[in-house]
């Protein structure tokens, strides 16, 4: 199908493209299978050299929107992939120019983890080429999309508030309603937005969802519903049609090549249903069908990167672990050697959301997992699997026997309750003093802030924010970080670097040297050299690169000899040697905190800062003061400060920035004074 009789394409304005959706005699699509299809179920792994073959397709398919950027793809494309998010929209829009490219954003969030200033926040979105930006808050603050949403209006782009959905029982529909009336006053009214529905782990059960959408489109009857939902807890189909029966106007699918147990539901299988159920579908069956099939001329590449947690989980409905958390997660149990607790893990969740309630999704589905997988992993630790039912026993109790009635517990048991937070990451307790904005459902209860901060609680307290991150977080100095940028590359940064910097400045780093060595490699080499190489003698790959062919082969490798190997090449008939130094590892020893003068890593993680934002970076011999943050580590996405115990002088930093440590390893030697 041409552009030119495409419903939507980029170009238009929101109010165009609003309209001919009102105008639609049916239901459209949107493709996940470029972004949360990968998230949800292969930890983002999908390459753009694999994803590009299904462009020819997408640009016949007449899809709404094709969903290609943002979430965790961003950064796991810099940090893993080695592609960068700029070169993947300048590839899609080389091989379909008439789709709608549509990115997933977290409010102050962006594509990171953190609130970043608003003059971030405003510089990033103006310079990124998105069509259609998904905006969603883990919190449902909707002052926390200001900023996105006068960029993008501003910029004549189509902006997509999101609902963040669950099921609970206060999640009703007035809850959902005010919302809608905070984004419809923000946006200055329906005309230029399309509302979405956000149910992230897959669990709005079909009548609930008829509900909703049904709510909604009464009271704002021009206002166009988008449904997006993960399929985890089997019942996707279903619930699909009963929100466009309700009045929804666009649907999220993906190819059902990619349809495994997280992601969205399969897109053939999805406009059957719905056309059987008398729901005209948009959409070009025939290119859909040959981008399925496409899908899976590859597919099986990435088989390594799936989830081992298998199969749909209704049990969703209780623990409501996102579709985009379910793979990492898993692989951090996995690569933690505790695989074997996530079932204990997914019970401390649906007891912990309901002790401090919010929505689990990026952020905040980090925040849950790593607090609860923290407290079961500190209970086997103490009492084996005996600690682990112990913990499970005590917040059953509590939750749903006391009914969070925390003076109804025994003397013990509110004291067990008591040390639940003690050790909870440096974001949980970030959360609870509304460093993200304020919580969906108020602050959690009094017992939560001394569990968390011990005797400091009260004091705590008086610092919790009601403001949005948007008017608490003073901006950046964007000259200087652009200054400290080129110091780090000892050249003029260009502006995709810089704004990779503003986000994830570590990563960013690493991609940039990797891409001054490497050049083009992630983008030309197939998916089995990219993982694997040359293997053997005889080996070659061949690829196309600025318009001139390539072949490399692997003609002999030598023994390694004093830690060198020689590797003879064949490139492009012309025969080469190379060598490669393969040094032994060396053990080295890990020295463990030992003393109450040695500080020790709070957790298994990455060291990404050494000194805090205010003072900058730490040296041996400074000064430290009590309840200062003197490093940080990084795990799971997440920020866990390490602070001082009390006044002090740092005699020897023990670990270098972007060092791997384990828990308990020795950071720094304190000099008390």
């Amino acid at each position: 199908m041409s552009a030119e009789n495409r419903f939507v394409r980029p170009g238009m304005k929101p109010s165009e493209i609003v309209r001919r959706v009102r105008e639609l005699d049916g239901v459209a699509l949107t493709s996940t299978g470029m972004r949360d299809a990968g998230q949800s179920d292969y930890k983002n792994r999908h390459r753009i050299y694999d994803l590009i073959t299904l462009a020819p397709f997408y640009e016949k398919m007449n899809l709404f929107s094709a969903e290609c950027h943002g979430g965790a793809r961003w950064h796991v494309g810099i940090m893993n992939r080695k592609e960068s998010p700029f070169e993947e929209i300048r590839l899609l829009r080389e091989r379909m120019p008439s789709i709608l490219l549509q990115t997933l954003i977290r409010e102050t969030n962006l594509w990171g983890y953190r609130p970043y200033p608003k003059n971030v926040i405003e510089y990033v979105v103006a310079n990124v080429d998105i069509d259609i930006w998904r905006c969603f808050s883990f919190l449902n603050d909707i002052r926390n999309m200001r900023a996105v949403a006068e960029v993008v209006m501003k910029r004549g782009r189509l902006f997509q508030p999101a609902i963040s959905f669950t099921q609970a029982d206060w999640t009703t529909n007035e809850y959902y309603l005010k919302l809608v009336d905070e984004i419809v006053d923000l946006c200055g009214g329906v005309d230029e937005i399309i509302l979405c529905i956000k149910d992230m782990a897959g669990v709005g059960s079909p009548e609930r969802i008829s509900s909703l959408v049904d709510a909604i489109k009464q009271v704002y009857p021009e206002l166009v519903v988008q449904y997006h939902r993960h399929a985890t807890d089997g019942l996707a189909v279903p619930a699909l049609l009963a929100a466009a029966k309700a009045g929804a106007k666009i649907i999220d699918v993906e190819e059902d090549a990619l349809t495994r147990f997280y992601g969205q539901a399969p897109m053939l299988t999805v406009q059957a249903y719905l056309e059987e159920s008398g729901i005209k579908v948009i959409l070009n069956r025939e290119e859909a069908e040959k981008a399925s099939q496409k899908v899976r001329d590859w597919i099986k590449q990435y088989e390594w990167a799936e989830s081992p947690f298998k199969g749909f989980d209704h049990t969703v409905t209780q623990h409501k672990m996102p579709g985009g958390a379910f793979p990492s997660s898993f692989e951090q149990a996995e690569k933690g050697g505790f695989l074997h607790l996530m079932p204990a893990i997914l019970r401390v969740m649906s007891l912990y959301n309901r002790i401090v309630r919010y929505f689990d999704v990026t952020p905040g589905s980090q925040i849950t997992w790593v607090t609860c997988s923290g407290m079961v992993n500190k209970y086997v630790k103490a009492k084996g699997d005996a600690g682990v039912k112990e913990l499970i026993g005590l917040l059953t109790k509590f939750v749903e026997e006391k009914d969070q009635n925390f003076d109804a517990m025994p003397q013990d048991e509110q004291n067990e309750l008591l040390s639940l937070f003690r050790t909870a990451p440096g974001d949980f307790k970030n959360l609870i003093l509304g460093h993200y904005g304020r919580l969906p459902m108020g602050w959690p209860a009094e017992w939560v802030y001394r569990s968390a901060f011990g005797d400091e609680w009260q004091e705590k307290i008086k610092e919790r924010k009601e403001l949005s991150p948007l008017e608490a977080i003073p901006n950046d100095d964007l000259g200087q970080i652009r200054d400290d940028l080129r110091g780090h590359l000892m050249r003029e940064p260009s502006e995709e670097e810089f704004i990779l910097y503003l986000m994830h400045p570590k990563d960013a780093l690493a991609f940039i040297e990797f891409k001054d060595v490497y050049g083009e490699a992630p983008m030309v080499l197939p998916t089995n050299v990219w993982r694997e190489g040359l293997k053997n003698p005889g080996d070659k790959v061949e690829f196309e690169f600025w318009g001139k062919p390539y072949c490399i082969e692997l003609v002999s490798l030598g023994k390694e000899h004093e830690g060198v190997v020689h590797v003879v090449m064949r490139v492009n008939n012309k025969t080469r040697v190379y060598t490669v130094e393969t040094p032994r590892a060396k053990k080295v020893e890990v020295r463990m905190a030992k003393g109450p003068l040695q500080i020790g890593a709070p957790i298994n993680g990455s060291v990404w800062r050494i000194g805090n934002p205010v003072r900058g970076t730490l040296r041996p011999g400074d000064m430290v003061h009590k309840g200062e943050e003197i490093a940080n580590i990084e795990a799971m996405k997440m920020e866990n400060a390490v602070i001082a115990p009390f006044d002090a002088q740092l005699k020897e930093i023990c670990v270098k920035l972007n060092e791997s440590v384990q828990e308990g390893q020795l950071l720094f030697e304190l000099k008390k004074l």
